[in-house]
């Protein structure tokens, strides 16, 4: 077993390889099980908060492996920066990450619809939805907790300097000025499911389509050769500032409680 795990597979070293494996498995595993738990009980939580430890503790080894300080889980630091040279500025930036940026404004008008629904109608949000579907439930707490540990690897890859040799320096994207900010009040007895659909088949296949979005939307930047940023490039741009780390941070974790222990 030693000499056969000494080689490559696919270019990857194969312990590597075959640790991602297993611990894929094991997560998978994991949220399967903690999938059949009734949310707002002790067991909800407790296999919640283990996730969520679970979580912190690899991001703080990915840390740890930033600054060399062992134990640490150690990733090579990504190759350029984002923008890239020449491709700077606001306007430029948030063109790059506009894929992203309307991804996100679809799921947050899908769930403030999905919200404004009457009392005896069907609610689409993923919450709800994850309610009634198990599978969904296991799918959506593993794909929570990859997003929380993708996070944390991206900005341990964070490049030590930009391609000029300057130290690399976060871009905020700035808002046009002819943007209109969408507002929605909710008044479920005054707009009845405004205009979702009362069918659960097509909410799950929404959910489905974002899932679909996102892998597209990191193919195509990743082919666009820097003119769109990949996903983990998008996180380590809008996480530049503290407070928008520390926010992001919040929102995580108040969604993972939402959704799988409340």
């Amino acid at each position: 077993m030693g000499p056969l795990l000494s080689g490559t597979i696919w270019g990857v070293p194969a312990r590597r390889m075959v640790v991602s494996i297993l611990s894929g498995l094991a997560l998978c595993v994991w949220c399967g099980w903690t999938s059949g738990f009734h949310h707002s009980t002790t067991p909800a939580f407790a296999t919640w908060s283990a996730s969520l430890a679970g979580v912190v503790v690899v991001n703080l080894l990915l840390r740890r492996g930033q600054r060399n300080r062992p134990p640490a889980l150690h990733l090579p630091s990504a190759e350029k920066n984002w923008p890239r040279p020449g491709q700077g500025g606001s306007r430029r930036a948030f063109i790059g990450t506009s894929p992203w940026l309307a991804v996100a404004l679809v799921v947050l008008i899908w769930e403030v619809l999905g919200i404004d629904t009457g009392r005896h109608e069907t609610h689409l949000t993923i919450s709800t939805l994850a309610q009634d579907f198990r599978a969904l439930n296991a799918a959506l707490l593993l794909v929570w907790i990859l997003v929380g540990i993708a996070y944390g690897a991206a900005r341990a890859r964070t490049p030590v300097e930009g391609a000029s040799g300057e130290p690399a320096r976060h871009v905020v994207p700035e808002v046009p000025s002819n943007a209109v900010a969408i507002t929605t009040l909710g008044h479920p007895t005054v707009m009845p499911a405004l205009l979702l659909p009362q069918s659960r088949a097509v909410g799950v296949g929404f959910w489905v389509c974002v899932i679909i979005a996102c892998v597209l939307v990191e193919l195509t930047a990743r082919r666009s050769r820097g003119r769109l940023a990949n996903g983990e490039e998008f996180l380590r741009l809008i996480s530049g500032p503290t407070v928008a780390h520390v926010l992001l941070i919040v929102v995580w974790g108040y969604a993972g409680w939402h959704l799988f222990a409340h």
